[in-house]
C-alpha cells in the first residue's frame, strides 16, 4: 500500500477510534450512579454526551455528511471501498478482500500471542463493540447492528475483516510472537522461497497494516538480487530474479494474532507475462496450500494483483512500497 493510501486508511480509522473512546471516558466521569439506569452509564450515544459519536454536531461524527473522510460516503476520496480504486481491498477479485465470504485468506488462530490491551477491552462491559455492551441495543450505538454506519456490522462493506489498529509496539510484539507460526506454515508449500526469506534483508522496521491485504499486518522482505528495492521510489525496474516476500498475520477484536497469507512477487525473464511486468505473484494460504500463481495454479486469482500494482507500472516496476515512516535502508 503506497503513502497516499496509508494516509486515506488512516483518516477514515481513527476518527472512529477516537471517538468511541472519547464517548466512554467521558460518560465514566459524569454520570449520577443515583438516578442513571445501569444501562445509560455505559452508552457511548446518549444525546448529553458531548462526545457521542453519532452527534450530527460532533467533528468526529463517521458519518457526518460534512466529514472529509466520512467512510460511508460513496463519493469520498478516502473511502477504501470506492469503486474506483484500483486497489479497493473489498473488490470481488482481491484474494484477500476482507469481505469475502469463506475467503481463501482466512487467517489461522493461535492461542498464543495475544495483544493485551485488546483482550482487556473485549472484556470491557463499555466497549461499544463487545458483545454484552448494556448499550448493544440502543439503534444510535455506532456497533448497533440496525446503525448504517456501523463500523462493526457484519453488513458494512469494509468491516468484515475484524481488523484492528495497533501500535508499533504492539504490532512489534505481536509479530514476535506469531514469527515461529508463520514461517513454520510457509515452510509446509514446499517453496524453497516460502521456507527461507526469513534470512533475507528486512525492509519494514515494523509490522504495518495493510488493507489491500485484508487489513493484516505485514512485513516486507527482498532477496539480495532485489537489493536495489531499498531504494524504494528510485530503485529502477528490477532484473530477473527478483524476489520480493510480504508475510502477514491478522488480529481479531478480542486481541488474538494469527497467522496469515505470504505474498511473493518474482521477477521473471522477459516474455513471461507482459501485464504483469515479467513479474510472477504467488500468494500461499496460511496452511501451506498454494492459493494462485501468475501462469500457474488458480493464474486468475492473481490477476487482482496484476491490476493493482498496475497503477504504478511505469513510475515503480510494479512494486507498491510501504509507507515512508515504516521503511527501513
Amino acid at each position: 500500500m503506497n503513502p497516499l493510501k496509508s494516509k486515506m486508511l488512516a483518516s477514515t480509522v481513527i476518527p472512529v477510534a477516537m471517538a468511541m473512546g472519547m464517548g466512554v471516558t467521558g460518560l465514566a466521569v459524569s454520570v449520577n450512579f443515583g438516578a442513571t439506569p445501569a444501562y445509560a452509564q455505559c452508552n457511548p450515544c446518549t444525546a448529553k454526551n458531548p462526545c457521542n459519536p453519532c452527534a450530527a454536531a460532533n467533528p468526529c461524527n463517521p458519518c457526518a455528511a460534512a466529514n472529509a473522510c466520512n467512510p460511508c460516503a460513496a463519493a469520498n476520496a478516502c473511502n477504501p471501498c470506492a469503486a474506483a480504486n484500483p486497489c479497493n481491498p473489498c473488490a470481488a477479485a482481491n484474494p484477500c478482500n476482507p469481505c469475502a465470504a469463506g475467503t481463501q485468506a482466512a487467517v489461522v488462530n493461535t492461542n498464543r500471542c495475544v495483544v493485551p490491551r485488546l483482550a482487556k477491552a473485549a472484556a470491557n462491559p463499555c466497549n461499544p463493540c463487545a458483545a454484552k455492551n448494556p448499550c448493544a441495543a440502543n439503534a444510535c450505538n455506532p456497533c448497533a447492528a440496525t446503525s448504517p454506519c456501523n463500523p462493526c456490522a457484519a453488513a458494512n462493506p469494509c468491516a468484515a475483516s475484524d481488523d484492528v489498529e495497533l501500535t508499533n509496539a504492539e504490532a512489534a510484539a505481536a509479530y514476535d510472537c506469531v514469527t515461529g507460526q508463520m514461517r513454520a506454515a510457509h515452510a509446509r508449500s514446499g517453496n524453497a522461497t516460502a521456507a527461507s526469506y526469513g534470512g533475507w534483508r528486512r525492509y519494514s522496521k515494523v509490522a504495518y497494516q495493510s488493507s489491500t491485504h485484508g487489513g493484516r499486518y505485514v512485513q516486507n522482505y527482498a532477496n539480495a538480487t532485489a537489493r536495489a528495492y531499498g531504494a524504494f521510489e528510485k530503485a529502477g525496474v528490477m532484473p530477473a530474479g527478483s524476489i520480493l516476500a510480504k508475510d502477514s498475520f491478522g488480529v481479531n477484536g478480542k486481541g488474538n494474532v494469527s497467522v496469515g497469507p505470504m505474498f511473493l512477487m518474482e521477477k521473471m525473464a522477459a516474455g513471461f507475462n507482459a501485464d504483469s511486468g515479467n513479474w510472477k505473484y504467488t500468494m500461499f494460504t496460511p496452511n501451506g496450500a498454494v492459493f494462485g500463481e501468475t501462469n500457474g495454479k488458480n493464474s486468475a486469482g492473481m490477476q487482482f494483483c496484476i491490476e493493482c500494482h498496475a497503477a504504478v507500472a511505469e513510475e515503480q516496476d510494479h512494486m507498491m512500497f510501504l509507507p515512508e515512516e515504516y521503511r527501513t535502508r
